[in-house]
């Protein structure tokens, strides 16, 4: 028990170091959301529409990512096949955020810093374009409903709804 609770320790003081820090326990969720800390990253792969995997600019790991505020199309898990529109968002997230690229990762405080899946919850901006706003603008994701309260979430339901009623992307395709 020891040694778990000492790899755990080590662990959190790894991401901690690196800024990536999880929410605490007690910290509220949906109370006057805002921006938070910002961390510089580079970017090793992009998963899927909505997830990016990450290192610290010491090249050292920090999983992967998953763009709060927004829902991509999944791209095929054998033997499911991939939604309409995944590859495109998949793609457009690669030209937005590209492999090797540093991004920043900034937190919301109305939100846990990980989801069930242990990744990482963040908005993703590179080149001063906050990336989810743009897959949402382009008509590559929809908005993630799941009773999020986000510091952005104005924006983000002005570009989806434009998106939406002009038929861009999947709304014009799916």
């Amino acid at each position: 028990m020891k040694a778990l609770l000492g790899l755990a320790a080590a662990a959190i003081a790894a991401l901690t170091a690196g800024g990536i820090t999880a929410a605490r326990p007690g910290t509220p969720t949906g109370a006057d959301p805002s921006e938070g800390t910002a961390t510089q990253v580079r970017v090793t792969a992009v998963v899927d529409g909505d997830t990016l995997r990450v290192e610290d600019l010491g090249g050292r790991p920090l999983g992967r990512v998953r763009l709060l505020g927004i829902d991509a199309p999944e791209v095929a898990h054998p033997p499911t096949p991939a939604e309409c529109y995944a590859d495109q968002s998949t793609d457009l997230l690669e030209d937005l955020a590209p492999v090797g690229s540093t991004v920043q990762l900034v937190t919301d405080s109305g939100q846990p810093g990980r989801d069930r899946y242990d990744r990482l919850l963040r908005y993703v901006d590179h080149d001063d374009v906050d990336v989810a706003h743009e897959l949402l603008a382009r008509g590559a994701a929809r908005r993630y409903e799941a009773g999020q309260d986000l510091a952005r979430e104005d924006s983000y339901v002005a570009a989806a709804d434009d998106a939406q009623e002009a038929a861009s992307g999947l709304w014009g395709t799916c």
